[in-house]
């Protein structure tokens, strides 16, 4: 009756609610949340390294200093690598934009054009004009004018705009991902003191259930940042193959950046397929279907996402009905933007699992009687001197 009780409408009614005010709070601080959010996934990832160096005999503060020394190191690596590759991309952006946009096109009026023969609602692509004849008293031929100019021109004038702020914004935040290394070494360090400290406080009736829900807050967690953590590898690894298999340059790096976008549910895996047919189309201009056979690989990908490897790493911590989690992630997205999508999973989760089990508190009428009982011989306990005889 109780687990019934504290399972009901009632609940989850306070358990979407406080969710959503969450997600205020945390849009204001977004650039404290994302460190710490970022630290948290880097505790789940260096905890068994910490259990096992203290297995061998090292202390806590030994163990847990030599594992965020080598993660640096590691992560120091990993940077140095990837970086020269980033950083060239970026620089020959702008002159590959005007080539991706124009492949862009092409796929649109190859996909529009094709689907125009078979529904009656859809209207074939304008044609091209043809491009102006050489001058032939001039060795250097006229540069015909390519039909996507206003596209060009509007993705132009639309990164000149906004690449200022872009980068004030990555700017500000890089104070804030500089926290993520510090929190982690003292998460790893005073985790377990602080969990100590929190239940000092807890009266003596709710104890066990207490320590019980420390306990699933922290599986919940664990286990949905491992989750999504395996989730990524493993759409890396069959995107990556996927791509490689297609020809495309540099596939399991597109792969990782596809995988990590995927974190911000359905916008990111747009943005994802959209930047893998864009690389596709333009790495490969001599076949016209690998755009296509590039947006197959994907939908693919994002079945095997959805039906296999979510259900197996992420759909097992959270223990969620599809319905509900489609339905708050609208919500989120609703109440708190971008950042409301890539928040509201994990703080779902902690919140279903607290507010089922504070349900279950107070609704369990042994641990009220418990805790009334204690307060009462407190009570007589603190007053038996006062009328001792004199």
């Amino acid at each position: 009756m109780n687990r019934a009780l504290a399972s009901g409408p009632i609940v989850w009614f306070g358990i979407i609610v406080t969710t959503c005010l969450l997600l205020l709070v945390f849009q204001t601080a977004l650039w404290l949340v994302m460190p710490v959010l970022l630290a948290i996934v880097c505790y789940y990832i260096m905890s068994p390294c910490v259990n096992l160096a203290m297995s061998k005999g090292l202390t806590r503060a030994h163990a847990v200093f030599i594992v965020t020394v080598l993660f640096c190191i590691f992560l120091g690596m990993v940077g140095w690598i990837v970086t020269p590759k980033i950083s060239e991309a970026f620089n020959g952006w702008k002159d590959k934009q005007d080539a991706y946009v124009q492949d862009g096109e092409k796929i649109i009026r190859g996909a529009q054009g094709t689907l125009s023969k078979y529904l009656f609602f859809i209207h074939p692509p304008a044609p091209q004009l043809p491009p102006p004849a050489v001058n032939r008293r001039s060795s250097t031929p006229v540069v015909p004018v390519v039909p996507s100019d206003d596209i060009k021109d509007s993705v132009a004038k639309s990164l000149n705009e906004h690449s200022s702020d872009i980068a004030l914004e990555l700017l500000h935040w890089i104070p804030s991902l500089l926290l993520v290394p510090y929190l982690t070494y003292f998460f790893l360090l005073d985790g377990p003191r602080f969990k100590r400290f929190l239940v000092q406080a807890i009266p003596n009736a709710f104890f066990e259930k207490t320590l019980y829900l420390l306990y699933r807050i922290e599986d919940q967690m664990r286990r949905y940042f491992q989750g999504l953590l395996a989730l990524t590898a493993l759409d890396t690894i069959c995107l990556g193959a996927g791509l490689w298999s297609l020809g495309i340059n540099a596939p399991f790096l597109l792969a990782t950046v596809a995988a990590v976008l995927a974190w911000l549910p359905y916008l990111g895996s747009i943005m994802g397929c959209v930047m893998v047919v864009l690389v596709a189309a333009h790495d490969v201009p001599d076949n016209p279907f690998l755009p296509y056979w590039a947006v197959g690989l994907f939908i693919l990908v994002r079945l095997l996402d959805d039906f296999v490897f979510l259900p197996l790493t992420v759909g097992r911590s959270l223990r969620m009905h599809p319905l509900v989690t489609v339905l708050m992630i609208l919500l989120g997205g609703a109440v708190a933007g971008i950042s409301g999508l890539l928040l509201v999973m994990p703080v779902l989760g902690v919140v279903m699992v607290a507010g089922q089990i504070i349900g279950e508190l107070v609704t369990d009428e042994r641990i009220l009687a418990r805790h009334r009982h204690a307060r009462e011989l407190s009570r007589l306990r603190a007053r038996a001197d006062l009328y001792a005889e004199r």
